[in-house]
């Protein structure tokens, strides 16, 4: 398996936490905790990588780590 650093921003607005991905465009997800929001990025990252008309892979993210403003996660592929 490979891994591939990714850079989440992520903001609280309204009492929910948002996340985008700055490496894929469009790429984004919401949640009530970090927890949430973790579970909710890994979907959006899977439908994101999946070929149009496939199911999505199931992937795996590392626990996102604070960096200055911004996250990072590590993208593990099979």
């Amino acid at each position: 398996m490979s891994a591939s650093p990714l850079t989440v921003k992520i903001r609280f607005e309204d009492g929910t936490i948002w996340a985008t991905v700055e490496e894929m465009p469009g790429v984004f997800a919401t949640g009530d905790t970090i927890a949430e929001l973790h579970e909710s990025l890994r979907e959006a990252i899977a439908l994101y990588l999946a070929p149009e008309g496939e199911e999505p892979a199931q992937i795996e993210l590392h626990e996102l780590e604070l960096v200055d403003t911004s996250a990072r996660v590590e993208l593990v592929a099979a």
